[in-house]
Formats: structure tokens, C-alpha cells, sequence
């Protein structure tokens, strides 16, 4: 494991430590986890964006748009009700 050594605003630094403390972990693990979370998120815009620059950006829209029309109050759709919508 990697050991970082971070430089930080000292008011930035105390709000860490105030949020870990609510969520019940040490500032190390709350610091690694917004890290992994951000990693994460970075990690599934390239996938996504990866998967999709090759569709129509347009058709896609429709897709989505057309898709979300149909939402409702109540029961979420299920996985195949998903993928039906993205495959068109």
C-alpha cells in the first residue's frame, strides 16, 4: 500500500475531518474512498463515453427521450425494459 503525504489548507483539512467523523471513519479512509470514488467516476465516464461515441448522438437522444416518456410513478423498469429502450 502507498503511503501520500498531502498538503492542505487548514480549514479544508478540519472539514475533512468533520465529515469523516460523521460518516465513522478515520480521515485516511475518508480521504481513499472520495479518492476511489472519484477514480471511479472518471473510470465510468471513459466507458461510457468509450460505448457511446460511436452511436448517433441525435438517435441516441430520441432514445433516452422516448425512454423516459414512458417513466411512471410506481415500479422501477427491469433490466430487460432497460436494454430494450438503449438498443432501440
Amino acid at each position: 500500500m502507498a503511503t501520500l503525504s498531502l498538503r492542505l489548507r487548514d480549514d479544508l483539512k478540519q472539514k475533512a475531518q468533520q465529515l469523516a467523523k460523521e460518516q465513522g471513519v478515520s480521515l485516511n479512509g475518508f480521504v481513499s474512498a472520495t479518492i476511489a470514488a472519484a477514480v471511479a467516476q472518471q473510470e465510468t465516464l471513459t466507458f461510457f463515453g468509450d460505448r457511446l461515441k460511436s452511436l448517433d448522438q441525435a438517435a441516441l437522444h430520441n432514445r433516452v427521450l422516448k425512454f423516459m416518456r414512458k417513466t411512471r410513478p410506481g415500479k422501477e423498469p427491469s433490466i430487460e425494459e432497460i436494454e430494450r429502450a438503449v438498443r432501440g
